[in-house]
C-alpha cells in the first residue's frame, strides 16, 4: 500500500498520462453527444453527430489540458490564440473521425461497425493531437 501513493504521484507527473486522462474525459463527452444526437434521437447523421460531439469535447479538452496537462508551460500568446491553435490542430483529428464514421455509415447500417469506425477515428486522432499539442499549441518557450 505504501508504494501505491508514490506510483500515483509519478503517473500524475507524466504529461502523457495527464493528457490521456484529459482525453478520456473528452472522449466521454464526445461519445455522449454522438450517441444522444445521432444514435438515440437521430437528430443528425452519425458523422455530423460525431463532429458536433467533437466540438463540445474540444472545448472541454482545451480547458482541462490548459489547466492540468500543460499548466507549467510559459506562453507568449493569449489564451484566445492558444484556443485558435488548438482548434487548428484538432481539426485534423476531427476530420479523421468524421471520415471514418461517414465512410462506415455509408457502407453499412451495422452500428457495431460504425462504432468501431468511431473508436478507430478517436484512437488515431489521439496520436495526431498529442504530437501537435506538444509542437504547436503548448510548445515550450524560453523564459
Amino acid at each position: 500500500m505504501n508504494s501505491v501513493i508514490p506510483f500515483c504521484k509519478l503517473m500524475l507527473s507524466s504529461r502523457l498520462v495527464r493528457t490521456i486522462m484529459v482525453g478520456a474525459v473528452a472522449v466521454v463527452v464526445q461519445t455522449i453527444m454522438f450517441e444522444t444526437l445521432g444514435v438515440y434521437l437521430k437528430l443528425f447523421a452519425l458523422s455530423t453527430s460525431a463532429v458536433i460531439g467533437a466540438e463540445v469535447a474540444i472545448l472541454t479538452n482545451f480547458y482541462l489540458n490548459n489547466r492540468f496537462s500543460f499548466h507549467d508551460r510559459q506562453h507568449n500568446i493569449s489564451l484566445f490564440w492558444r484556443l485558435l491553435r488548438f482548434h487548428l490542430v484538432v481539426s485534423g483529428s476531427v476530420f479523421l473521425q468524421w471520415l471514418f464514421v461517414f465512410t462506415a455509415e455509408h457502407a453499412t447500417q451495422n452500428l457495431l461497425f460504425i462504432h468501431g469506425a468511431y473508436a478507430a477515428g478517436i484512437i488515431i486522432g489521439f496520436f495526431w493531437n498529442y504530437t501537435w499539442y506538444k509542437l504547436f499549441v503548448w510548445r515550450q518557450h524560453d523564459k
